[in-house]
């Protein structure tokens, strides 16, 4: 069912503050976690799921809340997760314990899990024409870009002058704009013939994907051990029965017949692996620009600013190359322009001159995938039938999720024994990692071994660089075979 819109850019104004906001919430917690933690006195334990618990149920409810979109509507979705969201918010604001937080914090997560989806769904519906379609997925992605990055600064002025839950605050105005305007702005858009949700597969892919990401966290946290092993084969073998059931369903919660579409599933495979290196070089940018340039947060954040412009200038660029040069060419140019910035991290120098080509090869690399995320979100939606365009919506972003976990694992392990190679050839010894080399130097005010461990760090993060470029070369692929394709088989029906 769908019903008509007389203003799409002013529908899809309004779908996009929902995710500025989101974005800003999952930021902002960064700046205000050492407040609440001295205020709420959380322990370890309750510290880490404070931090945590909102990205687990993003990731680990997407696809579910996709799947009930697309059965009840987007719209009455959106307004009834816009409710939730605010709800929770202003709960959030006035917690009393970190037991309150990380409550309200996951019901806030799983609201955010729907709007997203729905919001990319109903963009598809908004602007059926593919080059407005990738446009539209462009300015929806820099209002999310812009989030992510006035987060940190608009969550420092808040506490500066008010308290903590202030940043929680933030959420309740919008969404409470976006319950009384949506109903005039937005259409409605769902399956005709919507079957009933499958309640054992929602568990199945909630508990498949929890236990998946919280063996990843466990890894980044702890290291390897038998307990994360454990924990993502348990969680493996629960996704390998829920893909089993989607395949006997006749109404599956998610339609993995979209994977067997021409260029799907190769497209999902360059998301995924894009998004695992951009999350696992994330976390090498902040230790090299504190712990081994030893700047401040931040200066260290200031740096991040050129690769936070570049993207949101290069996810508005990019469509509107599009309406000039065929889409293929220009996903293949900024995957070529992601695989330069990755390569700079290969030649990192020592001294100064190193955060220049770490600066610059940041803004190759996130430029490259702003320009190209928006035709690749574009293209899997479109292949998906009009019905399941909210759980295509949401199967792409629990790729990019997961990816980005992994990513923090496979190259912070690829580092780590780098690192742990090089400081054993200089001290003669390693063990731990960075961090507790970094530690260790900082309290023993060894200077030499500081030295050691900030230029064992440099050669792990060198080899983090070829194995991204390696990544990008298989992704390069991927593109390449997959746009060949389609014009063999079109040459194919010509001869015929």
């Amino acid at each position: 069912m769908r019903t008509r819109v007389r203003d799409p850019r002013l529908a899809l104004a309004l779908l996009s503050l929902p995710s500025l906001l989101i974005a800003i919430d999952i930021s902002v917690l960064g700046v205000a976690l050492p407040r609440m933690a001295a205020d709420l006195r959380p322990s370890p334990a309750e510290l880490l799921w404070m931090n945590d618990i909102y990205g687990f149920m993003v990731g680990g409810t997407m696809i579910t809340m996709g799947a009930i979109g697309d059965r009840i509507g987007q719209r009455r979705l959106i307004l009834y997760c816009a409710a939730v969201f605010a709800a929770a918010s202003a709960i959030a604001a006035f917690s009393t314990g970190p037991w309150m937080v990380i409550v309200t914090r996951a019901v806030m997560g799983v609201a955010g899990a729907a709007i997203m989806p729905a919001s990319m769904a109903l963009i598809r519906q908004l602007f059926p024409d593919p080059k407005r379609s990738v446009s539209a997925m462009g300015a929806y992605m820099t209002c999310f870009l812009v989030g992510m990055a006035v987060a940190p600064v608009i969550g420092g002025l808040m506490i500066e002058y008010w308290w903590w839950g202030s940043v929680f605050l933030l959420g309740v105005p919008v969404m409470l704009l976006t319950l009384v305007v949506a109903p005039r702005l937005l259409p409605e858009f769902r399956a005709p013939a919507a079957g009933r949700l499958d309640l054992r597969s929602a568990a199945l892919c909630l508990a498949s994907i929890l236990l998946v990401v919280t063996a990843l966290k466990l890894v980044v946290n702890s290291g390897w051990s038998w307990r994360p092993v454990v924990v993502a084969v348990v969680g493996a073998a629960l996704g390998a029965v829920f893909v089993r059931r989607q395949n006997r369903l006749d109404d599956p919660l998610v339609d993995l017949f979209l994977l067997r579409r021409p260029g799907v599933a190769r497209k999902m495979w360059v998301l995924f692996l894009t998004a695992l290196i951009m999350g696992g070089t994330s976390m090498f940018w902040a230790f090299y620009l504190q712990s081994v340039q030893g700047l401040s947060p931040l200066r260290a954040a200031l740096w991040l600013v050129p690769s936070m412009i570049a993207m949101i200038v290069a996810s508005n660029l990019g469509p509107w190359l599009g309406r000039h040069l065929p889409p293929s060419r220009i996903v293949l140019g900024s995957l070529v322009l992601m695989t330069a910035g990755f390569a700079a991290y290969t030649v990192i120098p020592p001294g100064r001159s190193g955060i220049l080509l770490v600066v610059v090869g940041g803004a190759l690399g996130t430029a490259g995938i702003g320009a190209a995320f928006p035709f690749l979100m574009n293209d899997i939606i479109s292949h998906a039938p009009p019905e399941r365009a909210g759980s295509a919506a949401s199967l792409t972003q629990t790729a990019n999720e997961i990816g980005i976990a992994m990513g923090l694992v496979v190259l912070g392990s690829v580092g780590t024994v780098v690192y742990r190679s090089r400081l054993t050839e200089s001290t003669g010894h390693a063990d731990g990692s960075w961090v507790d080399g970094f530690s260790r130097a900082a309290d023993q005010h060894d200077a030499a071994l500081l030295q050691h461990v900030r230029d064992a760090f440099t050669s792990g993060f060198r080899a983090v660089g070829f194995f991204c470029v390696a990544v990008m070369a298989i992704v390069l692929v991927l593109h390449v075979v997959r746009s060949r394709r389609p014009a063999v088989a079109t040459g194919a029906q010509r001869d015929g």
